[in-house]
């Protein structure tokens, strides 16, 4: 636009007020950054000389107007595009290996790991750190007499014991995990962390202890996680810690093969673990177990929409060491059948059958117990639990989980020695808002010795919970 344009007449510049507003709003539809855009077109001309006054302040205006709205308009698109790009760097760091069932059943599920697509999310150079966790508080009225407070273990109900009642209040159950995650040759590997506060004596403020701490690439796994003898997407949702009696839920160290048999569902598992043993050394006798071999496990897994089954094998060699004497050794065996379905979208049901000799340590009891002054024998167990998970809404969830655990009634073994133990829970979980859980869970349980003497225990317990996002 040059000086020597013509002045425009009165109608023109009333025609030119109308027209630079719908010019406004034509902007939105230009690209922010497009070099043709009308801001660049108005400090052209600002650039020229006017001869009419009012058309320069019309300009002038007009342009102080285009600067207010441009401005924070390039900061919601930028910001956009950040959000863009933080979900889409989430989602390169997911793996079908490890995110998998965090579709599926997962509301106030305790035994999940927190999903990685959201939340605490820190990135790194081509690296993603995840922060999980939660606080967990329990509030817990005995009122029958156990030795265990701060987790229902039926085992340790005393038989025989006078009537008391007991309270507790603890946070143990707590936990903090981090999930690192990067890519080697487009693969995404994984490195898990996590601990919980149940270190310590039952009773006690708990100190740290490490849960979880392993690594996986590929199909190969080494670290410290579930055992390859146990199936987490069976294990009850309980309040309460210790959970089923027959339920195998050991985490310990291994090294582990993860092979998918074709795109059938099927999966195939085999693993070398860490050979803790629990033995019961006879009176009179003096020695310690041994465990020279590693624990040889393997699972045969199938995965559905609807649900899932396993099967379980172990077989392991005990060890026990007379003072100055060799090495006694003898062989295990154990079977773990584990199921878990939806036969309904809300409903989803889980069981277990478990048996074996000398595997008692991988639910809490022995695996080896004296029969006589200068004798012991492997002790065979059976076990079995049925549980069902349902979710009435978006915020209310149930579980109801039974279990038993019998021992083999051997021949010279103490009449205070377990013989068969059982659980009952059912509990309401509510979730007020996202990430908040309050629950209360009644539970029961018996113990039987060898004699034949038996006692029973009952609880009410109420946690409150606070995920980490």
């Amino acid at each position: 636009m040059s000086s020597n344009i013509i002045v425009r007449t009165i109608s023109e510049l009333a025609d030119l007020r109308w027209m630079l507003p719908m010019v406004g709003l034509c902007l939105f539809a230009v690209p922010v950054h497009s070099e043709d855009s009308l801001a660049s077109l108005l400090r052209m001309a600002e650039e020229d000389t006017l001869e009419d006054p009012l058309l320069l302040t019309q300009f002038t205006e007009f342009g102080e107007s285009l600067d207010a709205i441009e401005s924070p308009v390039t900061e919601v698109l930028q910001q956009l595009d950040l959000d863009s790009s933080e979900r889409l760097n989430r989602r390169s760091f997911t793996s079908e290996a490890f995110d998998r069932s965090l579709g599926e059943q997962q509301q106030n599920n305790f035994t999940a790991f927190p999903d990685f697509d959201r939340g605490i999310v820190v990135f790194g150079e081509e690296a993603a750190l995840k922060i999980g966790g939660f606080v967990k508080a329990d509030f817990i009225s005995d009122f029958d007499p156990i030795d265990s407070v701060d987790s229902f273990d039926t085992s340790e109900i005393p038989v025989g014991a006078a009537d008391r009642k007991n309270s507790r209040f603890h946070a143990r159950s707590s936990r903090l995990s981090f999930d690192t995650r990067w890519k080697v040759q487009q693969e995404v590997v994984r490195a898990f962390v996590e601990a919980d506060f149940f270190g310590g004596d039952d009773g006690g403020n708990g100190s740290l202890r490490l849960r979880h701490a392993y690594g996986t690439m590929g199909y190969f796994t080494a670290g410290q996680t579930w055992t390859t003898f146990t199936h987490p997407s069976a294990v009850p949702q309980t309040l309460d810690f210790e959970g089923a009696v027959s339920n195998v839920n050991r985490r310990q160290g291994l090294v582990r093969l993860d092979l998918p048999l074709g795109d059938s569902g099927w999966s195939w598992a085999v693993s070398l673990e860490d050979p803790r043993i629990q033995i019961e050394i006879p009176n009179g006798v003096m020695g310690e177990g041994r465990t020279e071999t590693p624990d040889v496990i393997t699972h045969l897994k199938l995965e559905r929409d609807r649900g899932d089954f396993q099967a379980a094998f172990v077989v392991r060699e005990l060890g026990f060491q007379p003072v100055g004497n060799p090495v006694l050794t003898d062989t295990a065996w154990g079977f773990n059948f584990t199921g878990s379905a939806k036969p309904l979208n809300d409903t989803r049901v889980y069981s277990q059958i478990t048996f074996g000799e000398g595997i008692g340590s991988y639910r809490g009891s022995p695996d080896v117990v004296s029969t006589g002054p200068n004798s012991a024998s492997i002790l065979p167990m059976f076990g079995w639990m049925i549980g069902c998970k349902h979710v009435w809404n978006d915020r209310l969830t149930s579980n109801l989980t039974y279990s038993e655990l019998i021992l083999d009634p051997i021949a010279g073994q103490a009449g205070t020695n377990l013989r068969q133990t059982n659980y009952l829970a059912v509990n309401l979980i509510h979730n007020p808002v996202d990430r908040v859980f309050i629950g209360i869970e009644y539970l029961c349980g018996t113990r039987e010795n060898q004699d034949g003497d038996q006692a029973d225990a009952t609880r009410l317990q109420m946690s409150f919970g606070f995920y980490l996002p």
